[in-house]
């Protein structure tokens, strides 16, 4: 029987290159791999601890088997929980509490304390050689513990409404459990318990792996019960509107959908030779569709994408496009083409092409008129915050944006200013000269102060020839300076009345405040503060016209 044991090993070792290279390595192969593995090393040890006389490497040789045959039920419990979709209760420390049975029988075979896992008697006869201790029997129950509890796990997922193909899923690994059992029970009683009846070792725990594994290969290949991803795969490319072809790095066709196939005759296995579908094509198509797999032989790398106008029962628009397949090393190892029939929407886009054209006439005058609207309605807004005559800022503006302006300033600290001004004898200039000057006079007088202040200051007529000037983050030496500036140039602007070459010249009386300090106070009413501000600027302007007019009184609040 030396040799039953090698036979066996040999089969599961065959088994683990078939079920590897013939279906697609998902997760459950992994795992079944795995335990695959662990079947194989039973018979190996067990046959090699058969060919040496020397007992210290066939403990060595028994040891080594038996730690793979500790593995089997922890092996089978994971194989059994990922079978039965209940891969979420496997985590890293939950793992390693689930196998401390197992990898405590693994220690106590490494270990072999005092010979109480195994001995070897070579006093007795050949066949009784093999003393087992107590540690062997602790084995044999964890290993009877984990085969219950996949059981019970097997029999609760059957009893669940499941699918059909769990269902196969679930009796192809029960039924492979049950050999295994059965074989390896057979074997407990043949090779351990009744050795004294027999006359030679059978390996039955060896057959009952190879046939386990057998059985369960057969169920792959057969039925696909471990893998469905290709058949997924085939079914959603079929059932898909685009037209699919994979090609290899040699341009042999290694996939093809039906789509494709009323456009483009290819099968697996054909080569994809552009200049030879290219002829099946009009002229211009030809060319169109030998020039784009020119540009992608040029650059293998890219993303490509045209359109194809074909003429077969009638006029299709396809759009097709090219994508490289790149493995790991990013080298690319294929590329995948596919072929979209967009003819219903470029119909879909001429309609809309029509009706758009249609509605493009009704829409330009409606353009117009929201055109000529929006202009009104711009001047009627400009209207609403500027003075008609001068073009600055009316009152109403100003006040509005001081209250917002205001509440941030005392909110952050931000220092301003206020500048309150009027015209030095203005009415003497109506009545000498008319109002028309006088307008002339306020117009030149804004555009002389325009020019002085800055992008940010706001400058709004207050009320006949009174001006207000709005400074942010102006405190009050920048305020003096600006002062003085807008003084002297209201000063050297010349009107011209229109009576020969006279001119006038007018002064301005102004009054300044600076605020740079604040009292969390000013923002529980700002209309107020600013009431009060606009009040000190205006005290100030009539002690300047009070004092002669023609200078600037200077006001600092806190």
């Amino acid at each position: 029987m030396i040799w039953l044991d090698f036979s066996m090993f040999l089969v599961l070792f065959g088994l683990f290159f078939y079920v590897f290279a013939s279906s697609s390595v998902t997760v459950l192969h992994r795992i079944y791999l795995l335990l695959h593995i662990v079947f194989m090393i039973w018979p190996l040890f067990q046959f090699a601890s058969q060919t040496t006389s020397s007992t210290m490497y066939r403990l060595f040789y028994l040891s080594i088997s038996y730690i793979g045959l500790s593995l089997i039920g922890v092996g089978w419990f994971v194989f059994i929980v990922f079978l039965t979709g209940q891969s979420y209760v496997i985590r890293k420390s939950r793992l390693f509490l689930l196998s401390t049975p197992a990898l405590v029988s693994v220690v106590a075979v490494a270990i072999n304390p005092n010979g109480m896992f195994l001995t070897i008697n070579d006093r007795l006869d050949p066949l009784k050689q093999l003393q087992h201790g107590p540690l062997y029997w602790i084995m044999i129950a964890q290993l009877l513990v984990y085969m219950a509890v996949s059981v019970i796990i097997m029999v609760y997922k059957l009893s669940k409404d499941e699918s059909a193909r769990q269902r196969t899923l679930i009796k192809t690994a029960m039924n492979g459990m049950f050999v295994l059992f059965l074989f390896s029970i057979g074997d407990l009683v043949i090779n351990v318990l009744f050795i004294d009846y027999f006359t030679r070792y059978i390996p039955l725990i060896s057959v009952g792996m190879a046939l386990a594994a057998v059985y369960l290969v057969h169920a792959i290949g057969r039925n696909k019960v471990f893998d469905i991803i290709q058949t997924v795969q085939r079914d959603v490319m079929n059932t898909m509107s685009l037209g699919i072809l994979v090609l290899d790095e040699n341009d042999t066709v290694i996939e093809v959908n039906k789509v494709i196939k009323p456009i483009i005759r290819l099968r697996i296995g054909d080569t994809f030779n552009p200049s030879f579908i290219a002829s099946q094509f009009k002229e211009e198509t030809a060319r169109e569709f030998a020039a784009f797999f020119e540009v992608q032989r040029k650059r293998p790398l890219d993303r490509l994408e045209f359109e194809l106008t074909v003429d077969f029962d009638r006029y299709r628009h396809i759009i097709v496009q090219s994508a490289p397949i790149l493995n790991q090393k990013k080298i690319p190892v294929g590329r995948v083409l596919t072929f979209q029939d967009v003819t219903e929407l470029r119909l879909l886009v001429e309609e809309t092409n029509s009706q758009n054209e249609q509605l493009q006439d009704r829409n330009r005058d409606l353009l117009i008129m929201q055109d000529e609207l929006f202009q009104a309605n711009k001047k009627l807004e400009q209207m609403a915050i500027t003075d008609g005559l001068t073009g600055c800022f009316n009152r109403r503006y100003l006040l509005h944006q001081l209250e917002q302006e205001v509440v941030t300033n005392i909110r952050y600290g931000i220092p301003f200013s206020i500048f309150l001004f009027d015209l030095d004898y203005f009415k003497s200039i109506n009545d000498k000269y008319g109002h028309l000057v006088g307008d002339e006079v306020l117009c030149s007088t804004v555009e002389a102060v325009r020019r002085t202040l800055r992008h940010t200051d706001i400058l709004a007529r207050y009320g006949g020839e009174e001006f207000t000037v709005y400074l942010p983050h102006t405190n009050r030496e920048q305020a003096d300076i600006i002062a003085e500036m807008v003084m002297e140039s209201v000063e050297q602007n010349k009107v011209y009345t229109g009576i020969g070459d006279h001119a006038l010249s007018v002064t301005i009386s102004m009054g300044v405040i600076s605020i740079e300090h604040f009292e969390p106070s000013d923002v529980s009413d700002p209309k107020a503060f600013l009431r009060e501000l606009l009040a000190q600027a205006d005290a100030a302007l009539y002690e300047a016209k009070y004092d002669g007019r023609n200078r600037i009184v200077k006001r600092k609040l806190a």
